[in-house]
């Protein structure tokens, strides 16, 4: 039995669930698997049975992250491309002082393998750890070479940093991209020691559904925004504006970090903070989201066409793919008005040929198995 240590540096956003998936692999391989994060990991893998060893809350990634967006637009009235450097210098800051709680962790558990996440990598890069390390990316490919310019595909404000990150994507000892090859733009000239394994954030973890989605009535179409603030409540609003009239039962979810008011809320719409995705997609007809790469997988996994708002950070590169692989319509944030949702929804629903595009990649990637995949890349390393 090896040991494997875990450094998840947040709960919330996409990059949490991939790094659970590898872990718990591992541990039915019977590697000893401690985790190393926030209380919003310790809550989510705590009850998974799983060590957590909490950072200071101070180090917290997301009152740190909105606090250096919220600093940084104010410093530059509101420029994206101005606010993006003092971002980045902000998060390096932060990787500093996480590293050196992280130096302490390896130094106690001594493992035989350490793995963090994309938003990780400046922490290990300043930790320095004496063992092989892995690095899983939530994303579609970041790194040497993309095969679009990072411009494109990152929202101006996450450009640095995202470009920081990739700058150190050669010190890992393997660095795991956490998405579908065919969905990355078939992308097949990755470094040394990259790999593609698969969707890993298609995991969640083990709730019990509402019951009200197994009544019966109209197909459910699942409106998903940002699990982390990101002001993309108008989205949701016009999501439902959209859909208030259709022959469908609608379950929006805003997640936990969301404060403002959704508004006007129709009578086949149901508003939840958080709910298993998978849940809703397995009944459901539609997915109609933000562009995260979670969700977004998530809808690939379960062969649901979509409509996609891109509204920031890696969600311009998420709705191109997606697009470009023929399972989604994209309509761009400033056009996003109820009644180009309106029209876009009508377009999926009646594209035969969506449909069938979203069985066929549904059907491939649930013949894989993506933790297994990672598990064993890892397991390399020992």
């Amino acid at each position: 039995m090896s040991r494997i240590l875990i450094v998840a540096t947040g709960g919330a956003g996409g990059d949490l669930q991939p790094l659970v998936a590898a872990g718990l692999a591992l541990r039915e391989r019977r590697h000893e698997t401690t985790f190393v994060g926030d209380e919003s990991v310790e809550r989510v893998v705590g009850e998974l049975g799983v060590a957590v060893e909490v950072l200071p809350p101070e180090l917290d990634l997301g009152p740190r992250l909105i606090a250096a967006v919220r600093d940084a637009m104010a410093a530059t009235t509101g420029d994206p491309v101005a606010a993006g450097p003092m971002v980045q210098e902000r998060l390096s800051g932060w990787a500093g002082e996480v590293a050196q709680h992280v130096g302490r962790s390896i130094s106690a558990h001594n493992p035989d393998v350490a793995v963090t996440s994309l938003f990780g990598v400046e922490v290990f890069e300043v930790a320095a750890p004496p063992c092989p390390w892995v690095v899983i990316n939530s994303t579609f490919y970041v790194g040497p070479n993309p095969p679009r310019p990072l411009e494109q595909d990152i929202g101006a404000r996450a450009v640095p940093l995202i470009a920081r990150y990739a700058s150190l994507l050669g010190s890992p000892d393997l660095v795991l991209h956490a998405t579908d090859r065919e969905f990355d733009l078939a992308q097949d000239q990755l470094p040394p020691r990259h790999h593609y394994v698969g969707p890993l954030g298609v995991w969640e973890p083990p709730t019990e559904p509402p019951p009200y989605l197994g009544d019966p009535g109209d197909p459910w179409v699942l409106v998903s925004i940002s699990s982390q603030q990101q002001d993309d409540v108008p989205l949701a609003q016009a999501a439902l504006e959209a859909l208030a009239n259709r022959p469908v039962r609608v379950l929006l979810t805003i997640g936990p970090h969301v404060l403002q008011e959704v508004g006007t809320v129709p009578n086949n719409a149901y508003v939840e903070q958080s709910i298993s995705h998978s849940a809703v997609l397995e009944r459901g007809v539609l997915l109609v989201s933000h562009a995260g790469h979670g969700s977004v997988m998530k809808g690939l996994w379960y062969g649901r066409p979509m409509v996609l708002v891109p509204w920031g950070r890696d969600q311009p590169g998420v709705a191109a793919r997606a697009k470009a692989l023929g399972v989604a319509e994209a309509v761009p944030r400033e056009e996003a008005s109820s009644e180009a949702l309106s029209a876009a929804i009508d377009r999926v629903l009646a594209s035969d040929e969506m449909r069938e595009r979203c069985a066929l990649h549904a059907a491939r990637l649930q013949a894989s198995d993506p933790p297994a995949l990672a598990a064993s890349l890892i397991e390399s390393l020992l």
